[in-house]
């Protein structure tokens, strides 16, 4: 048994250049006063490495504690490290360059263990890659233990004054918890052998959630671990029954238990909320108002859903192709959709006895109706040409829409129940209004190809959104009220309010209904946008999102530890959350916005 005493990591600070001499004076240097201090050649970047340092500990702490819950493998473990190899490096360039005066020998001394220990997680992890020893796991926990220690030294030989302040309380946030590891012997059940993993994928198929071949054990693959004889004789004669050679081999485990000493203070919002594994590769997220209902699914049918803290409420295997998925606003339904469509109750449920396949296209989107009485559902195909329906809890209510109505996209006025239809059909743009009874209201044309449409929150006005405008008519008449001439490929209306936020090739901007421009973001690329009641979404790249509070005021960029496969949003709960390559779910909780004054 081997125990690690840990506390915890902190937050970045960022240190201006207004605050040299007040910083030179708390690290313990006596600032000239016969002339102004512009530079400071040791210390600025100095307590930059410390702090960027403790930003890498703080991860890693956190991925430790998921470890010890069993919400990480060991080697979900590695691969959330491994993400900060970049960061890592980063820290060992801004080290180097570094002349620390005599005063700060000493302190220097601690901030190059820290980093040093930090940079030894790099091999350490690759040869854990290699050789599958779970012992260099505990290699790591050691060096992240060391490197936290060595920062804590730093900031007490920085000299008194606010930064030594800031960094031990930031390292105090951290928490302390106590860490255990015990070696497990195990029984592993290996299938084989194979001459490449393409071979090995060929011919297990979908059997294991993951596969690769063993490092260890050439040619073979993994196919499950067993504590003992028996259960391991079990598997390995299914294996066999299905034509398959197999072989059993000692290996072991490692049993990691934490028990808390002092809880971690509220971490930022950049750090997850919660985190929730699947068995399979997510395509589609989905979820209610306030996160009673969050939900996942792939392209082979399988659906998880979850709770508000990320607890796993039911699994599914519905059995088909799976495009898309929906949740109402409150939670009691969702809806699974590829070609065909079901729709679940919060159990998990059917509400039909079998699946709806209204026409042969793919169905594209699910609006459920406020109160989740009734849903909308869109159709496409290869050239964009499509049909609208309308299904109850008791099937089909009506459609599909005339052949003269496309349809790139629809909305519902939430107080009137009337369907907007964006129409763009061999060069006719129109609006198509139609009552809930799925009856002609009317239509109105547009200027330009539509790709979105949108109710204001009264559905009073109906906007229309097409590449190089946002025309705003009035849902009664159908006149035009309004023009944004603002090019845009993506567009919200935020929740609270008629803001309509727009992304295209000028960054992002948003503007009231009368085309007043609120704010924006030049040169912002944006390729999904999302809104909660107080922040704007804005995924920049396979790894990165950009949220903006309201008001245009930047809250920060969060970079995931892979690639970004699905999003959605919990509106009024200010709930970001993402599905990675890794299949997992990370929710990520916006923080709270300050009223305003008065």
């Amino acid at each position: 048994m081997r125990r690690l005493q840990r506390r915890g990591p902190s937050r970045r600070a960022f240190l201006a250049a207004s605050a040299a001499a007040v910083l030179t004076a708390a690290c313990g240097e006596v600032a000239p006063s016969s002339v102004t201090v512009s530079a400071r050649p040791y210390w600025e970047p100095a307590l930059t490495v410390a702090t960027d340092s403790l930003d890498v500990v703080r991860t890693l702490e956190l991925n430790i504690r998921e470890l010890a819950a069993g919400s990480q493998t060991p080697e979900q473990f590695a691969a959330a490290a491994q993400a900060r190899f970049e960061a890592i490096g980063a820290l060992g360039q801004a080290l180097v360059p570094l002349s620390p005066p005599p005063s700060a020998a000493a302190a220097h001394g601690h901030l190059t263990t820290a980093v040093d220990a930090l940079v030894e997680i790099i091999p350490t992890l690759r040869a854990y890659e290699e050789l599958e020893e779970p012992e260099r796991l505990v290699h790591v926990i050691t060096l992240q233990q060391r490197a936290r220690g060595a920062i804590g030294a730093f900031a007490e030989a920085v000299g008194p004054g606010r930064t030594k302040n800031w960094l031990l309380a930031t390292i105090v946030d951290l928490g302390e918890f106590q860490f255990d590891v015990v070696r497990v012997p195990m029984l592993a059940v290996l299938v084989g052998p194979f001459d490449s993993e393409i071979q090995a994928r060929a011919r297990i198929g979908q059997r294991l959630p993951t596969l690769r071949l063993s490092r260890v054990f050439r040619r073979w693959v993994e196919a499950g671990r067993f504590p003992n004889p028996d259960e391991a004789d079990a598997a390995a004669r299914e294996w066999q029954l299905d034509g398959f050679a197999t072989r059993i081999e000692d290996v072991v485990d490692l049993s990691f238990t934490l028990a808390d000493v002092r809880a971690p203070s509220a971490g930022r919002w950049t750090e997850r909320a919660w985190l929730a594994r699947t068995d399979f590769d997510i395509t589609a997220l989905a979820a209610s108002d306030q996160a009673e209902l969050v939900v996942a699914i792939a392209r082979n049918g399988a659906v998880a859903a979850f709770g508000p803290d990320g607890a796993g409420r039911w699994m599914r295997d519905l059995r088909i192709p799976l495009s898309r998925a929906a949740v109402s606003g409150n939670g009691e339904l969702m809806a699974a959709h590829g070609f065909d469509l079901l729709l679940l109750d919060s159990d998990g449920q059917p509400i039909w006895r079998s699946p709806a396949r209204p026409d042969n296209q793919l169905l594209e989107d699910v609006v459920f109706a406020p109160g989740a009485e009734w849903l909308l559902v869109r159709s496409t195909n290869a050239s964009s040409v499509g049909h609208v329906f309308a299904f109850g809890r008791s099937g089909q209510l009506w459609g599909p829409t005339q052949p003269y109505i496309s349809a790139a996209d629809v909305a519902l006025n939430p107080d009137t129940g009337t369907v907007a239809v964006a129409s763009s059909n061999r060069g006719e743009n129109q609006i198509v209004l139609i009552t809930p009874a799925g009856n002609l209201d009317q239509r109105f044309g547009v200027d330009g190809e539509l790709h979105r449409v949108l109710f204001t929150r009264s559905g009073e006005h109906t906007i229309a959104v097409t590449d190089q405008s946002s025309q705003i008519f009035d849902s009664a008449r159908g006149d035009l009220v309004w023009r944004i001439g603002y090019p845009s490929s993506a567009a919200v209306r935020m929740p609270r309010n008629d803001t309509i936020v727009l992304a295209g090739p000028n960054g992002l901007g948003a503007f009231s209904l009368t085309g007043t421009e609120l704010w924006q973001i030049p040169g912002l690329a944006v390729e999904r946008l999302l809104a909660t009641n107080d922040f704007v979404i804005a995924q920049t790249s396979e790894r990165t999102l950009v949220v903006v509070r309201s008001d245009g005021t930047r809250l920060g960029q969060l970079v995931t530890s892979s690639e970004i496969r699905a999003v959605a949003a919990a509106p009024a709960a200010n709930l970001l959350l993402t599905a990675n390559a890794e299949r997992t779910i990370e929710a990520w909780q916006l923080p709270e916005v300050e009223p305003a004054a008065g």
